[in-house]
């Protein structure tokens, strides 16, 4: 019981941050883009990248440092789309809070698995984290709405679909940096970059989303970067 006063705190403040950047996501997807979005998400991966190596001190090698800055670039290359001038700039603040937001619950969730939990703690804390967050958004749908709200049966299945599949996300995520034996700097840098490259590719296949030559050469760098990094 005393190990778990310790990590308490951030398990609350995490499950807090976690529904606070579900709506902020939702909210610039609509408002600044999904393309501008996606990408300050996932560039958000240079804070628990640096936070990492300098925090902890971690070493790697140039090869791997090479492999980070291609994976950056995959990064932008694989959202780019032709008519992201067409987003309205007005609305730059949401992604710069996403940017940050992420960075932040990113490094934070490093700091927990590194000085604050044991391996054993991994699933009491993941399910913490996901309950203070049930608990804020229905606190959040409650407080937002003016009428009476109702549960309609696709959402109420779609959302717990969505929450097991993000709170399987940060315990297997989580496992990997215990497990591993990676830097953690290569952990984050790995799975941003393999979630824009899969959810590209996966896009395409099942939306016939269309590819253009730019996508297709992030995901070739992306597929480079992750032979540099291992």
């Amino acid at each position: 019981m005393e190990s778990s006063i310790h990590w308490l705190p951030f398990g609350i403040i995490l499950g807090i941050l976690f529904i606070l950047m579900f709506y902020l996501i939702g909210h610039s997807s609509q408002k600044a883009g999904i393309t501008v979005t996606t990408l300050a998400n996932k560039l958000s991966l240079v804070f628990p990248v640096l936070f990492s190596l300098i925090y902890f001190n971690e070493h790697i090698s140039t090869l791997k440092y090479i492999g980070l800055g291609t994976a950056t670039i995959a990064v932008l290359l694989t959202v780019y789309k032709k008519n992201v001038k067409k987003t309205n700039l007005l609305f730059v603040i949401l992604p710069l809070l996403i940017f940050l937001g992420s960075g932040l619950v990113d490094s934070i969730v490093k700091y927990v698995q590194a000085v604050k939990i044991s391996e054993n703690e991994v699933t009491l804390y993941t399910t913490v984290v996901f309950f203070v967050a049930f608990l804020c958004g229905i606190f959040f749908s409650a407080f937002t709405k003016s009428k009476k709200f109702n549960f309609q049966t696709p959402t109420l299945l779609l959302g717990i679909l969505l929450g097991v599949a993000n709170f399987g996300s940060l315990y297997f995520f989580m496992n990997a940096l215990n497990k591993t034996h990676m830097d953690s700097s290569l952990v984050f840098a790995l799975n941003n970059m393999s979630i824009v490259a899969f959810t590209t590719l996966l896009g395409t296949l099942l939306f016939n989303e269309k590819l253009n030559k730019i996508n297709f050469a992030g995901i070739v760098l992306a597929i480079l970067s992750l032979y540099l990094l291992l």
